[in-house]
């Protein structure tokens, strides 16, 4: 099969890999899409060191081709793939945080991705997909789900005000999340007028250029929770404490670089709460994963118009070069491995 690896060059290579028979307990799937995310461009720009010879790819989407002994599942099925491998066992585990166990490998990061014709994964990490969702929305569940766990860390209650700070996929997406939560009101910071566009469409209720125009638009308007989306060497942070009431909450979705600036006497001052947030993980007896399932199903339309470019296999270095750059217009940038051209 052809597959897609890190290179020492900070680029990526095709290459012809054997695709794997499942084991007992694994299925082998038919990738439809892959999204580019946030964190792989890290590694793209050379942020992260480049882990040369790794398939990339934990937003994935695919079809059932072959299972193991002991899974039931059909062939044929559509999926989406949680991309975290856990021990099961231990406390975390056990406790639904399974995000945070020490053996945890995440698929693309620290372990061999879906950036390939065929992928083979545990049966526990597939969620079949409602009626109707094709394969290749599947690869949307992944962040989706970033977004169903953060608004949860963020105790988003029915009533309150939200400000999202960033208009990639983690903050459109964090819009629907945070509507669903019960949020009358969402304020979106968007740079590009093609995220501004977007953040229309996901049912923000005002849309902003930056923080200070946020502020002069909402006036005295409490705003309950921001959500921070954006990471890097931003500082968003510094800005989040800036919009949030007193005694309100930071949700950091964002991924950031090295050492990050937090205000320590507004956040003092203001009794804020800062929360991070990883991936995602089950409350109850939902995962997060499985509520962002529910919730592509009932905004599918909504949820794929954030798809703006979409590349085959072989096209791979161009669909980083894409989405890294804003200017081309991109939201989400799916890879294709089924496309020939």
């Amino acid at each position: 099969m052809k597959a897609a690896v890190w290179n020492d060059k900070g680029s990526l290579d095709i290459v012809e890999r054997p695709t794997a028979d499942p084991k007992p307990g694994q299925v082998r799937i038919r990738v439809a899409s892959v999204g580019i995310c946030g964190t792989d461009l890290h590694f793209y720009r050379g942020s992260f060191p480049s882990p040369k010879g790794l398939l990339p790819g934990h937003e994935i989407g695919g079809v059932v081709d072959t299972v193991g002994n002991g899974v039931e599942l059909d062939v044929g099925t559509p999926v989406a793939v949680e991309p975290q491998t856990i021990c099961g066992d231990c406390y975390q585990c056990r406790t639904g945080n399974y995000n945070r166990c020490a053996k945890r490998v995440l698929l693309g990061v620290t372990g061999r991705g879906g950036c390939a014709e065929m992928a083979t994964v545990p049966a526990y990490t597939l969620y079949p997909l409602p009626r109707d969702v094709d394969a290749s929305a599947g690869a949307l569940v992944e962040p989706l789900a970033v977004c169903v766990h953060g608004t949860r860390l963020g105790c988003i209650q029915p009533g309150e005000r939200v400000a999202i700070l960033g208009a990639g996929t983690i903050g459109l997406m964090s819009i629907l999340t945070s509507r669903t939560a019960g949020a009358t009101e969402i304020f979106v910071t968007a740079r590009h007028p093609h995220q501004q566009r977007a953040a229309q469409t996901m049912g923000a209720d005002a849309v902003f250029a930056d923080v200070d125009a946020l502020l002069k638009g909402i006036g005295n308007a409490p705003v309950d929770c921001v959500i921070e989306t954006v990471g890097g060497h931003s500082l968003t942070l510094i800005e989040a404490a800036r919009v949030v009431r007193p005694g309100g909450i930071v949700l950091m979705l964002g991924v950031f670089d090295g050492e990050t600036r937090i205000p320590g006497l507004d956040y003092s001052t203001k009794e804020i709460t800062l929360v991070g947030s990883n991936c995602y993980s089950r409350s109850g007896s939902r995962t997060d994963f499985a509520i962002a399932v529910d919730l592509l199903g009932r905004a599918v339309d909504r949820i794929t118009s954030l798809v703006t470019h979409r590349f085959p296999l072989v096209a791979v270095n161009e669909a980083f070069r894409t989405a890294v750059d804003k200017n081309t217009g991109s939201i989400k940038v799916h890879i294709l491995p089924e496309q020939t051209d």
